[in-house]
């Protein structure tokens, strides 16, 4: 049984659930959903994964790569699979007050597919609930081209998928293949991401911004250390997608705890900052607790946390039509709530 990371009264859990807000860091495969793992293996999952536990840490990255072997890599055999995870995550999204969601899929993982990639891509789509806006993005590890480089070239004309991330261990060495296909990428008209600065200091956050032409930064939390690439951050109109109860667990510098995250003087300093919940099995979270924590644990308002839920839509990538219509409904909603900084 899942023990909730945080808790609050009712009435304030409610507030959460109801305010208008988007995910935009969330992995799929990471999120797989328990019952469905129960159903292939019900004696592995008779009790709930250690790594649930609000007081588990990782010891390092390495040990969070090899349990996502363990766990979940060999559930993502179909299309079909795809779609049974994204129907139940992208559900419980919903549940949450998500009216926009991104997330990724581990891109070389489809090599071994019964399907191609444009049939996992519609089966996730046909998973969303109605009403829901969801982008699918391509993650790839620093070392993938060599094996699965025409994988890669091919994704970048698929229709439904909407960019590329950089993930995996972020100390692994940066190949030159990589500049070259975030490039090709926006030229396809791909939005691109890349997770950096969580396990690697700020200066990688730079070298990232520099080098692959990114807006959008997974994590990014590292980039504190640096003044003035916080100011940088502000300046160029940066987003870091954030997961603040996947920092604490994964026990990345400077967050032993979630008191000393620094999201509080991200935001603060004027980042654009969005609050995710990242691998939702192998942290054992839910975004409503994201929010919690900040209440709790950063001294964050209801007006902040609505200002950071309304940067998703913010920077959602749909047309301004739709966005017209996101930002109307939170701001009826903060209305409502009479909200004001």
């Amino acid at each position: 049984m899942r023990i909730p990371h945080y808790m609050a009264s009712g009435e304030f859990t409610r507030f959460v659930r109801a305010l208008p807000k988007t995910e935009t860091h969330l992995h799929l495969e990471g999120s797989t959903p328990i019952e469905l793992l129960k159903e292939l293996e019900p004696a592995k999952f008779a009790e709930a994964p250690p790594f649930w536990s609000p007081e588990y840490r990782y010891r390092d990255f390495d040990q969070f790569m090899k349990l996502y072997d363990e766990y979940c890599l060999t559930f993502y055999t179909t299309a079909q699979r795809y779609h049974d995870a994204a129907k139940i995550v992208l559900a419980t999204c919903r549940e949450q007050g998500c009216r926009y969601v991104e997330t990724s899929i581990h891109l070389p993982g489809l090599a071994y597919v019964k399907d191609s990639g444009p049939e996992v891509l519609a089966a996730i789509r046909e998973a969303a609930p109605a009403g829901m806006e969801v982008r699918i993005f391509a993650g790839m590890c620093h070392n993938d081209y060599a094996q699965h480089g025409a994988l890669i070239e091919s994704a970048l004309g698929w229709d439904d998928l909407a960019g590329v991330d950089l993930h995996g261990p972020e100390y692994w060495p940066m190949e030159s293949w990589t500049a070259g296909v975030w490039e090709r990428a926006r030229a396809a008209g791909k939005a691109t991401k890349a997770h950096a600065g969580e396990f690697m200091p700020a200066s990688y956050v730079s070298w990232v911004l520099d080098n692959l032409g990114v807006r959008r930064v997974e994590h990014g939390v590292r980039s504190v250390e640096d003044p003035d690439l916080v100011q940088r951050l502000v300046r160029d109109d940066i987003t870091l997608d954030v997961c603040p109860i996947s920092n604490v667990k994964l026990a990345v510098q400077g967050v032993p705890e979630m008191k000393a995250h620094p999201i509080r003087r991200l935001f603060d300093a004027g980042v654009r900052v969005t609050l995710n919940s990242d691998d939702t099995f192998f942290f054992g979270n839910r975004l409503e607790e994201e929010y919690i924590a900040l209440n709790q644990e950063l001294g964050f308002t209801r007006w902040e946390l609505a200002r950071m839920a309304r940067n998703g839509f913010e920077i959602a990538l749909v047309d301004e039509a739709v966005r017209a219509r996101l930002l109307a409904e939170w701001d009826g909603f903060v209305a409502a709530q009479g909200l004001k900084p």
